[in-house]
């Protein structure tokens, strides 16, 4: 009798420690190898990556064969590595006395501890070996979409699982992340690396040995909390013999290191002043030099001897640490001296530590290249590690972050670091030219009398405080015959922030918009010339602006930070906005269309062009500085003005989503007048109202494609089915009415369907009935001797919009 395998579910076992991870085979000591080493590889050719995971089956039978298995490190996770049994006993007990939830396997040579890794700053933590951690242990990390386990089964001696937490995982504790190589510890004179004794039982040198630790986390750059928690931690598991060394005398001896600066010995540095580029306090690390603006390294020559190389012609500094304010990065300001002229870039920290980054640098004229590429990383390491940068704070874009306000040309010390080039030329383009006076008489004095003109200004002040508002974004859309003022209209809401570099083409993609606006944050996107534009892609940018949140895209390792704005983007054309948007009735009420020539005829506008280009900024400017000051007592007034707007609406679903726009704006104008004294009629912008909500068909999709349907049907009867059927069928006439058939409105709607049809039935455009309960509309039509499912057209929808098709034209 043939004897049955029992079968492990090793995916149930894997699942429950490193959910979504896939099983593959590794060597194993299988085909009589016995090389360690090799076991934990997968077989020559089999590319795990791309292999699809083993099933129980497969797993079992690869077992069965003397194999392993690698289990992958799925997304949320990640694992550290200690290859030291002693070590990994001690931080075994760490956590679990901290309460720390993990998972942990035992392995032949240590511990491998198992952690969440959810938030971005671990997320980002690569796959390394023998990098020191703040409490002195020895870790390698395994990384999500890099690393594997050989996962624990029944013939992989000395490895098992030793504990499943029962809770949610924690991240990765800051203890128990990498900070320094083991590598860039060694001694150049011995060629020993630094060891932290791990347990501490030495009472001799106790108190030197974690001086010095601490001490040298502080030259790594651990903040100060960070260093007391881990020396503290230290202290309690690491340290066997506390009875002559009191928990305050580690405190005092931490703190005595945090506040060491360091006084860097001869033959580890020496101070160099860098001729009158460079300040006398800075230190430059042995064995790098300076002289003639040119940066060299000692090294050893072929006999022993010391010679000097040049490392680059041009000598670089580091000026400034900048900390990004929204979220956990750090950039450096680099500079660099070329033929008497001062270069500065600020580059993220990741630049000054990696050869690809770092290369990217010389096409702005920074000196390196892959001859020397690795002496400037080492350089610019050890130069932070023994100079103390003056700090600063930074931001990647504009207008309202956490809790302050950015302009670029009031920024409170904050610097603004655009992220390309596109950016950095909006960024340039928020000039001061003029005067707050100068623009009121020789531009706003010119436009005040022209309603849509006024209202796209009026909409570009309002734009900054759209989040003060509780506001979501929307849009503004000057549209109209060529040759009109279109342009010049943008150009004067332009000139309330800076130069015309403020304005784009709509000849763009949805990616550059989505950055523009992520960019521009509060202030308005500025948008000349729909002509130019992909019709494709309008209406999901309408859609997409209106959200205030970019598209989601992943990346290898999870997904990208998504870009936010809550701003205005006033836009121009020949054809409105909603037009290319016909069929998409969520599109009317993002929109607030303002439809024909701008300016009255005959106006001449050469004197208005010479006045923007002499005026801008200045008065964008001191608004942000005066709604600042005033805005807690101003902001209770728009109330007024949103409720007033509301009523106008007189119920309509679009006007009423409108009205909540457009009063922001008129209560901009009302705030204007008081800080500024902005002399203007503001019962113009009502008059403006009343005029959009006459224009209601154009705004009102549902209402506009059901009368665009019967305009079609009765400029083509023949597909009316009366007392003769048609070859095909659109329509019916019946009950006196006109019944749509369902297979022409789809082809009409396309995805819009079911969301107009609910529209349409929701306003009484078409006749309910019941079905199963449910209140639907769509009816069963019995016409000449067949049934149809139709959707029945109120009859009175048909009289208001002037048609009759009670006549067979046959």
């Amino acid at each position: 009798m043939t004897e049955v395998m029992e079968i492990v579910k090793y995916n149930s076992s894997v699942n429950e420690i490193l959910p979504g991870a896939k099983l593959f085979k590794l060597r194993g000591y299988s085909s009589n190898n016995k090389d360690y080493s090799k076991a934990k590889t997968p077989p020559y050719g089999y590319k795990w990556k791309s292999e699809p995971g083993l099933n129980d089956e497969q797993a079992n039978y690869w077992i069965s064969q003397n194999g392993w298995m690698g289990a992958e490190i799925p997304e949320g996770r990640i694992v550290v590595d200690i290859d030291n049994i002693g070590q990994g006993d001690l931080v075994k007990e760490l956590l679990e006395s901290e309460n720390i939830h993990h998972h942990s396997i035992k392995t032949p040579n240590g511990w491998q501890f198992i952690f969440k890794a959810e938030e971005q700053v671990t997320r980002e933590i690569k796959q390394i070996t023998k990098f020191f951690t703040s409490i002195g242990v020895t870790i390698d990390t395994r990384t999500a979409g890099a690393g594997y386990i050989v996962f624990p089964s029944s013939n992989t001696d000395g490895r098992y699982i030793a504990s499943k937490s029962v809770n949610n995982l924690n991240e990765l504790p800051s203890y128990l992340k990498p900070l320094r190589s083991r590598e860039s510890t060694k001694d150049k004179a011995t060629g020993e690396y630094y060891e932290f004794p791990i347990p501490l039982d030495e009472q001799g040198s106790r108190n030197d040995t974690l001086y010095k630790f601490a001490s040298r986390l502080k030259v790594w750059k651990v903040p100060a909390s960070d260093i007391r928690t881990s020396m503290e931690l230290i202290y309690k598991y690491f340290l066997l013999d506390k009875k002559d060394f009191s928990f305050n005398e580690l405190k005092s001896l931490t703190q005595s290191a945090i506040n060491w600066k360091p006084d860097p010995p001869k033959t580890d540095f020496q101070i160099q002043v860098l001729e009158e580029d460079f300040q006398e306090s800075e230190v430059i690390p042995y064995p790098y030099h300076i002289n003639n603006n040119a940066l060299f390294k000692l090294k050893k020559g072929q006999y022993g001897e010391e010679i000097t190389v040049m490392v680059s012609r041009m000598a670089p500094k580091l000026i400034k640490e900048l900390s990004n304010v929204e979220r956990n990065s750090v950039h450096y300001e680099l500079a660099w001296t070329d033929r008497g002229r001062e270069k500065r870039e600020v580059v993220p920290a990741g630049t000054l530590s990696t050869k690809r980054e770092l290369l990217t640098l010389a096409d702005r004229g920074f000196p390196v290249n892959d001859l020397n590429y690795k002496d400037l990383i080492q350089f610019f390491d050890q130069f932070l590690a023994v100079n103390q940068l003056e700090r600063s704070h930074m931001v990647e874009r504009l207008g309202h972050i956490k809790n302050a306000f950015i302009h670029p040309l009031n920024s409170d010390g904050c610097e603004v670091v655009p992220n390309d080039i596109g950016e950095k030329q909006l960024l340039e383009a928020f000039e001061l030219k003029g005067t707050i006076e100068s623009w009121k008489k020789e531009v706003f004095e010119r436009i005040k009398d022209h309603p849509k003109v006024l209202f796209l200004v009026f909409s570009s002040f309002c734009s900054v405080i759209l989040q003060d508002l509780k506001i979501t974004p929307f849009i503004v859309d000057l549209s109209g015959s060529t040759s009109q003022g279109k342009t010049t209209a943008l150009q004067v809401a332009r000139s309330v922030w800076g130069s015309e570099g403020l304005i784009n083409e709509w000849n763009t993609t949805k990616i550059s918009i989505e950055r523009k606006a992520g960019f521009l944050n509060s202030f308005p996107l500025l948008m000349d010339d729909t002509r130019k534009a992909d019709e494709k892609i309008l209406q999901s940018i309408i859609y997409q602006f209106s959200g205030g949140r970019s598209k989601g895209r992943g990346t290898f390792k999870g997904s990208q930070q998504e870009l936010t704005w809550n701003n205005i983007l006033i836009s121009t054309g020949e054809l409105s906005l909603s037009d290319y948007a016909s069929k998409a009735g969520g599109a009317a009420a993002r929109i607030i269309p303002l439809i024909d020539e701008p300016f009255q005829k005959g106006y001449v506008f050469s004197e208005l062009y010479e006045a923007i280009q002499n005026n801008y900024g200045a008065v964008g400017l001191e608004f942000i500085k005066e709604w600042q000051k005033q805005k807690a007592a101003l902001i209770p007034e728009f109330h007024t003005f949103k409720d007033y707007y509301l009523n106008k609406a007189k119920g309509n679903e679009v006007l009423t989503r409108l009205s909540m726009y457009y009063a922001a704006v008129h209560f901009v104008g009302s705030v204007l007048k008081k800080i500024f004294q902005f002399d203007a009629d503001l019962k113009q912008l009502d008059k403006l109202f009343n005029d959009i909500a006459e224009e209601n068909k154009a705004i009102d999709k549902p209402k506009q494609l059901l009368e665009e349907l019967l305009n079609d049907l009765d400029s083509s009867r023949k597909s009316i089915y009366y007392e003769f059927e048609p070859d095909y069928i659109k329509a019916i006439y019946h009950y006196n009415t006109i019944c749509l058939t369902t297979a022409y409105l789809k082809e009409k709607l396309g995805a819009e369907e079911k969301m107009i049809r609910r529209e349409w039935m929701k306003r009484g455009f078409v006749q309910q009935s019941e079905r199963n309960g449910k209140t639907v509309d769509y009816k069963q039509v019995k016409h000449d001797g067949k049934k149809f499912v139709a959707v029945v057209v109120d009859s009175s929808f048909i009289n208001e919009a002037g048609l009759d098709f009670s006549k067979d034209p046959f």
